[in-house]
Formats: structure tokens, sequence, C-alpha cells
């Protein structure tokens, strides 16, 4: 998050690191629309927040194949406002950061539901967000501007701090005070990133969902938002570098999409992999916004879904 408000740098270099054939547009939205977070349904289809807009959005990226209505605003939200994280809780079920406040979104009829939740945290700026445990009722949730990430017991109405040290501080070096930004749990692991560090971590949870010991630092030198973690990689979303980067857990990595001056996935917001037989392999990737000349100038196209098959 945050990554519309960074200064847009113009590089002089670019590569393109997969062949065209594994990468394909789904949706592009409106010129203005920053798609900020992302989680995949178990019927496929993607839902996207906009940080600027307040709006929920579901896409189906199989469309025209399906020959049903690719796009549908899910929920707009109280304006001003912006929508940052968003994460499972049960099938079909949805908690989204509105503007610092918790909503809960239940797709399981034909007319989605949003709802606040009864929970205020006395947060800085939250951001990303993860569902910690099976039972839906436990999150984190990092706030980058406090440089610290929340543990929230959704069931019992509490929170607490779950990690606040060197590893997710704020710093300036990005131009704004920021700190950890994107978050998932993943196979017994909290998996954070610090974007003005450019560091990705991981730390071990107990069975409480509690972070076990000190982090561990996977990755330095990679400027990231958001990521998805699967079995064998973690691939982060490279804001205004325009990039892909897959992170092998022994922290060898490789741009596997996109380039400094590439608009292919420029300004990559987030990221998730698809849950149907027809995806598993697929990589949905958020972008904030593109210009032809220069990249990375401030006057952008809209925000839009990417496509990168991964060949798992």
């Amino acid at each position: 998050m945050f990554c519309s408000l960074l200064p847009f740098f113009v590089y002089l270099t670019g590569t393109l690191a997969v062949p065209a054939s594994h990468l394909r547009d789904v949706y592009r939205f409106p010129n203005g629309t920053w798609l900020e977070n992302i989680a995949v349904r178990s019927n496929g289809n993607i839902l996207v927040t906009t940080l600027h807009l307040a709006q929920l959005w579901e896409v189906n990226p199989f469309n025209p194949a399906t020959g049903s209505r690719q796009t549908q605003l899910v929920h707009q939200f109280p304006k001003p406002g912006m929508l940052t994280g968003i994460t499972e809780i049960d099938q079909d079920i949805f908690v989204t950061i509105v503007s610092n406040s918790l909503w809960m979104v239940d797709l399981r009829g034909t007319v989605p539901v949003a709802n606040p939740i009864n929970i205020t945290i006395p947060a800085g700026t939250l951001n990303g967000m993860d569902t910690l445990d099976d039972s839906g009722k436990l999150l984190a949730i990092s706030d980058s501007s406090l440089g610290l990430i929340w543990r929230v017991d959704l069931e019992a109405g509490t929170y607490d701090i779950m990690i606040n040290d060197t590893t997710t501080a704020t710093s300036t070096a990005l131009g704004i005070t920021l700190g950890v930004n994107g978050i998932r749990a993943f196979g017994g692991y909290l998996y954070y990133v610090n974007s003005p560090e450019k560091s990705l971590y991981r730390v071990r949870l107990d069975r409480s969902a509690r972070a076990l010991g000190r982090a561990e630092n996977i990755a330095r030198g990679v400027l990231a938002d958001d990521f998805a973690v699967t079995s064998s990689a973690v691939y982060l979303a490279g804001l205004t570098d325009n990039v892909i980067t897959r992170v092998s857990f022994n922290g060898s990595s490789s741009v596997v999409a996109g380039g400094k001056n590439s608009t292919v996935v420029m300004t990559s917001s987030s990221a998730a992999v698809g849950r149907t037989r027809r995806d598993q392999d697929v990589l949905y990737i958020t972008t904030g916004g593109e210009t032809q000349t220069p990249v990375n100038n401030t006057d952008h196209r809209g925000g839009k879904i990417v496509a990168l098959k991964l060949g798992l």
C-alpha cells in the first residue's frame, strides 16, 4: 500500500523475463483505479480492492469462454475511504480493511452482504492481512505507519501486538514513512515484507498462531508490496520496479515477469494463485496502473489484473 503515493521513477533499461504467451491481461479497470489487493474465491473468481475508490470488485478470469459477465461491483464502501487488505475466513466469507476498520463481506447468497466488524484497533494504517488459522477467527494485519503487526481474534473481539521489532519498523527510505507491508500465512509461518528495507521475512507460528522466536530474513534488496506464497517459492509484486520476483526459500531470487522499463506488470501491487484445476498454476497479479511514455511518469492508465502461467 501507499505505492500510489510514491514517486514514479524513470528507469533506463528493461527486460521481459518470460515469453509473452505466458502472460495475459485479464481485465483493465478505468483510469485512476489503483488495485491494491487480491483474493481468489473457491469458484475461481477474483476479488480485488481499489485503494482510493473504496470499492470491492469481482472478476471472472475465465471470461469470455464462459460467456458470463466478467466484472461486477461487489460493494461500494463509505466514501471517502481506502480499501487495502482482504482475506477469506470461511468459504465465501471475507474480511477487508476499509480505512482502518474491518468489514465482513458474505458472498454465500445471491446478493453480497457487507457489514462492519465491531473491533476498533488503535492503528496507524492497517494494510496487509491474512487468516492465521483454519477456524478463520485469527487474523494477522500489518500496520505500515506504526511499523508493527497486529493479531486480531474475531471471535473474542480482541487484538494485541504480534510483532514489533526492527524487521517491521518504519523508515523514510521510499520518501514516505512506511514499514511492514504485505503479509501472508503459509505452512506454519507468517511471511511479511518491509518495503523500504527491501526485505522478505518469515517467522514460525505456534499452535495459538503467535510468533515463535525471531524472524528469519529470506531475501534482501528486492522492493515489494504484497505477494503470494506457494509450496516452492514466494512471488513478490515489485511496485515501481515493475516486476514479479520469484524468491526460493533458500534465498535465491529471479525476475519472472516484467522489467524496469516494461509496462506488462507495471506497479504490481499484489498476487494470488488460482484455486481451480484450470488455473492452479496461474499467478494473478494486480497493478496500480501504467503509462507508455515514459514508463513510471505520473499520468497512468487504470490498474489491471494480469495472469502469469507459472508451470508449477
